[in-house]
């Protein structure tokens, strides 16, 4: 019988090594919490025209296609930011959060994804149903382009990821016959299979709560009290774009190597409360370098930390101010910093775990 739908009770999407000549199992993670995920692939051909005919007498391929990925997931113990590529510190906020990313780690810099489907009618994360009638959808060779989170007042914590990857493929169960890498220089597609762990609700806690959320803008605010900003909204990200590099003999771009400065910015709205002396004119003679955060703490009410993401050497880029008849008057504020080498401990995003118990 054909399947009429599928729907998010039957998906799951793992993370995993990229390889094209060695089985890859094993290290494949499962992301937990995740709310969509979106995947596309777009060919681009270049016509071949001649006199004699209107009509292009061929359309060849000259660059890889392009393969865009993109999901969300509820913040939860930084186990996802672990398993996605990203390096975790435990609490004093000096490893960059890009380190792994930077020095090229091939287990972490490159991935593999997988979106799985079990039958119709079936949770994924739940034991009981046969994994021989399962589909997995892969991508092959994934690199991050950008990584946000986003907490707003009455809404949960959420991350959005955005990657580009080099191959799709589509193959029946969670042990298949070919993972999705190729080889970047050929073309060539991979002769490994791959092994993915049943799919499972995941540990930790079920999400993060804002009103466990602290945010910490020391003194880096222009003529207000900083400590009387009732934030409504914070966002962090980094844009991580890629160059794709070619040579002559090579089908395809066989690197796809980041364009520096990377910048991370942290952007937060709040209504306004008290007003302080400043002077913009003297930002001119005394620009200074701000550290800026926001923690997300365990919801199990033990104040722990469970998430804390810091910019280091922080400008202050813009504030825009808000008034209108029936509303609190607002004010958006906006500071950026680019990310330093992986060795560099006093500027750029650091990402820090959960506390100890």
């Amino acid at each position: 019988m054909a399947r009429k739908r599928v729907i998010y009770q039957s998906e799951a999407l793992f993370v995993g090594p990229t390889g094209t000549n060695a089985e890859v199992s094993g290290n494949n993670k499962q992301l937990n919490r995740v709310q969509s995920v979106n995947y596309n692939f777009e060919i681009a051909r270049q016509d071949i025209n001649q006199y004699g005919n209107l009509a292009a007498i061929d359309r060849i391929i000259l660059e890889q296609p392009t393969v865009s990925l993109d999901y969300t997931y509820y913040l939860n113990s930084g186990e996802n930011e672990s398993n996605i590529g990203l390096a975790l510190g435990t609490g004093d906020a000096t490893t960059q959060a890009l380190s792994h990313i930077l020095t090229g780690r091939a287990d972490t810099d490159i991935k593999n994804y997988y979106i799985v489907t079990s039958p119709e009618g079936t949770d994924a994360n739940v034991a009981g149903w046969t994994t021989n009638n399962a589909k997995t959808i892969g991508l092959g060779n994934v690199n991050l382009t950008s990584y946000q989170i986003e907490a707003s007042v009455g809404d949960i914590p959420t991350t959005t990821v955005n990657a580009e990857a080099l191959n799709m493929n589509f193959v029946g169960g969670i042990t298949g016959v070919q993972n999705p890498a190729i080889n970047p220089e050929d073309g060539k597609k991979a002769t490994a299979g791959f092994k993915l762990q049943t799919p499972v609700s995941g540990s930790g806690y079920s999400a993060l709560r804002p009103g466990d959320i602290t945010v910490t803008l020391a003194s880096s605010t222009l003529g207000l009290d900083e400590n009387d900003i009732k934030v409504q909204t914070a966002t962090v990200s980094v844009e991580i774009s890629r160059e794709p590099i070619q040579k002559l003999g090579s089908r395809f771009a066989f690197t796809k190597e980041i364009t520096f400065p990377v910048v991370a910015t942290f952007s937060v709205e709040g209504i306004i409360g008290d007003t302080s002396a400043a002077n913009l004119a003297n930002i001119l003679d005394n620009d200074q370098d701000y550290t800026v955060s926001i923690t997300l703490k365990k919801p199990d009410g033990s104040g722990q930390r469970a998430l804390k993401y810091t910019l280091k050497k922080a400008k202050l880029d813009s504030q825009n101010f808000s008034s209108s008849i029936g509303s609190n008057k607002t004010v958006s504020l906006q500071w950026s910093t680019q990310i330093g080498g992986p060795n560099e401990t006093d500027v750029g995003l650091f990402i820090d775990g959960p506390e100890a118990a």
